[in-house]
């Protein structure tokens, strides 16, 4: 699955290059400041809520705006981890063209470790990944939002993924969808 979207994102780049005018099409991204907005207010059992971070970069004609936030269980470099990130890929043309297709998408696969599948939260696309081994349990949740944003959770040294779906009840995805800068 991966591997295709990063044919996709290669052919979209190609595209991006060769095409003249392409740059000036762009939007303007949403500052982090205003994406911090949208970031979870849940609070996690056991876990410790950061505080929110992030930044807006453009080069080239290009850019792109992205909040974050971690929640941290306990301490130590072993503990149990889970960040949230949002980007805003709108100052990034072929980045968009790549995200499109990822809701054109439907699958599901397991192995003996965990799954990988499509889903849909709060009526958007996305993936969804969990891995139980035993060298390390991990869970992502990556969703496209407006054509435009990605959420994007991951947890490390946990594989619940009800954790993440519980940090995205919280975030308000179709106000998200509406902002434009």
């Amino acid at each position: 699955m991966r591997k295709m979207i990063g044919v996709l994102l290669a052919a979209a780049l190609v595209w991006f290059v060769f095409s003249p005018g392409v740059a000036q099409q762009t939007q303007k991204t949403v500052h982090f400041k205003k994406l911090q907005e949208f970031l979870p207010k849940a609070d996690l059992p056991g876990f410790t809520r950061g505080k929110p971070g992030g930044s807006t970069n453009s080069a080239m004609g290009m850019s792109t705006s992205e909040a974050t936030l971690t929640y941290v269980k306990g301490s130590g470099d072993e503990a149990p981890t889970i960040d949230v990130k949002i980007t805003d890929t709108a100052g990034v043309p072929f980045a968009q063209m790549g995200l499109q297709m990822i809701g054109a998408m439907e699958y599901e696969n397991q192995t003996e470790n965990g799954y990988e599948k499509s889903i849909k939260v709060q009526g958007f696309p996305g993936t969804e990944k969990v891995d139980n081994s035993e060298d390390g349990k991990s869970a992502e949740i990556m969703l496209v939002v407006g054509g435009r944003f990605t959420v994007e959770l991951q947890a490390q040294g946990t594989s619940d993924a009800a954790l993440l779906h519980k940090l995205l009840e919280s975030m308000n995805l179709a106000e998200l969808a509406k902002q434009t800068q």
